[in-house]
């Protein structure tokens, strides 16, 4: 298992104002595996992937991570990145903190994961804001990857994108954990790209994980209300 946690809770604040955000959360993560993360905002999604990242550190409960430094990509590319340096610095900065001092390397290093991301090198010298939307993702993925975590969140990766650009970024997605033996967190409020990726989808409500399971179960014969409601409003929008 690349994740495991059981009877996870974690906290905000201190004292008397210590509120309890997650609630007995268990879930697992097996290695290749993309585990989705649906609910409302403010449900404890991100909390709870904060915690695997090791963000939150209040916690109760177990819970075991079983990859080195875990990355995140955000659902908002551009502001996720630095818009005053280049995409090669960009790139670069976390092996730098890693401590990979000979430029060739590096430089070696980040070609591979444009390649990989489906960019060029001259790309390298672009800003974010010389880059489209689909661009600017594959300029976070690469990042995440760089480091070489088998672990990847992605918080809304998609939703910023047209329908077009959304199916390439998944098909890449999908290539990448074929090709590197990633296990994704996928989180997402769009029901129909959870089902076209993810083999397990979990449901949050208030804090708590109310109904999990593959994703054909629990499309097709939801148990709780909360994923009932989930389902009507997602066949209303499409």
């Amino acid at each position: 298992m690349i994740v495991c946690a059981k009877n996870l809770s974690s906290y905000y604040g201190k004292g008397k104002s210590r509120l309890r955000y997650l609630k007995n959360v268990s879930l697992t993560i097996g290695e290749g595996e993309i585990v989705g993360l649906v609910g409302e905002s403010g449900s404890g999604k991100s909390t709870l992937a904060k915690c695997l990242l090791g963000l939150v550190t209040d916690i109760e409960g177990e819970l075991t991570v079983n990859a080195v430094r875990p990355q995140m990509v955000f659902q908002d590319p551009y502001g996720s990145l630095n818009p005053a340096k280049t995409v090669g610095w960009i790139l670069e900065e976390p092996l730098r903190a890693m401590g990979i001092r000979d430029k060739a390397q590096r430089r070696e290093k980040v070609l591979e994961m444009l390649k990989l991301v489906g960019l060029e090198e001259a790309h390298l010298q672009r800003r974010p804001a010389q880059l489209s939307g689909g661009q600017r993702q594959r300029v976070a993925i690469a990042g995440a990857l760089i480091q070489g975590s088998k672990l990847i969140v992605l918080d809304e990766p998609v939703s910023a994108l047209d329908v077009t650009l959304q199916a390439q970024i998944l098909q890449l997605l999908v290539n990448l954990k074929e090709q590197l033996g990633l296990s994704y967190l996928f989180i997402s409020h769009d029901l129909s790209v959870v089902y076209q990726i993810c083999d397990r989808v979990a449901v949050m409500y208030r804090g708590e994980i109310v109904e999990e399971g593959d994703v054909d179960t629990v499309y097709d014969h939801p148990q709780h209300p909360y994923t009932k409601k989930l389902l009507e409003a997602s066949l209303a929008l499409n």
